[in-house]
């Protein structure tokens, strides 16, 4: 057991739990945002999940996509992140937060709805880190009676770099800023009354899931992390070009 180890574990964990917690505090101070709308979007990746997850596993049998070339793979699971995702998103703008309709309402969605998954994350990894410890206080991991590829998890937990869990909570803030891009994208459909910001959405959601899985298992976590990065810097601009148009396009009477 690696003292160095836990403790950029443990960094990372307050990362993933406390920088999402900071950003809806403070940006929706500055932006004199309800906490709601933080938490309407929490909720709603939360609801996605309960359906994603369970499709995600039919997907996996009914095509056997284990067997499947890795680019197939990234597709499916790409598409199947944006097409939920998204839809639940569409589906809370729709019938429940019927009033946000502003450039900064949906980006305060988007960061409750990144800003979540990081923290559900962040609680896995500081299980993961429990169980790990428990694990290696034992003389002999053997005799707990694992299998041989959970034994090689574990061993290969405490000999993981030091820099992947900083990169792991690095990962988690550029998915916050896709999701806030994706939520503002999502609310041109209410205020343009097309339907076609929708599809861009899951185009644009699946497009950033494929490729940062490709990549992670062609190139490995640091290439992985980079395109990703690649992502987020897009979906600033992104952002940039969604405030300019719900500027520009007055809010419409009509729903899509």
């Amino acid at each position: 057991m690696q003292v160095s180890v836990i403790a950029v574990v443990v960094l990372e964990i307050l990362l993933m739990v406390g920088l999402p917690v900071a950003a809806v505090l403070v940006v929706g101070r500055r932006w004199s945002q309800p906490l709601r709308l933080a938490l309407a979007g929490a909720a709603t990746f939360v609801a996605s999940q309960l359906v994603h997850i369970p499709a995600n596993s039919i997907l996996a049998q009914a095509f056997d996509m284990a067997s499947q070339p890795l680019w197939i793979q990234a597709v499916v699971l790409g598409l199947s992140a944006g097409v939920f995702e998204e839809v639940a998103r569409y589906l809370v703008f729709r019938f429940w937060q019927k009033d946000a309709r502003s450039w900064r309402d949906a980006a305060f969605m988007g960061l409750g709805h990144g800003g979540i998954e990081a923290i559900l994350i962040g609680v896995l990894v500081a299980l993961t880190l429990l169980n790990m410890v428990v694990i290696a206080r034992v003389d002999d991991p053997a005799t707990l009676g694992l299998p041989q590829e959970a034994l090689a998890q574990v061993e290969a937990f405490w000999s993981m770099p030091l820099y992947l869990p900083l990169l792991a909570a690095a990962e988690r803030v550029m998915a916050i800023v896709l999701h806030m891009s994706l939520s503002t994208l999502v609310v041109l459909c209410f205020r343009q009354a097309r339907i076609w910001p929708l599809v861009a959405a899951i185009l644009w959601h699946a497009l950033g899931n494929a490729v940062t899985v490709y990549a992670a298992q062609t190139w490995g976590d640091v290439a992985a992390e980079g395109a990703l990065a690649v992502v987020a810097l897009l979906s600033l601009g992104l952002l940039r070009l969604t405030r300019r148009a719900l500027a520009d396009v007055p809010p419409s009477g009509a729903e899509v």
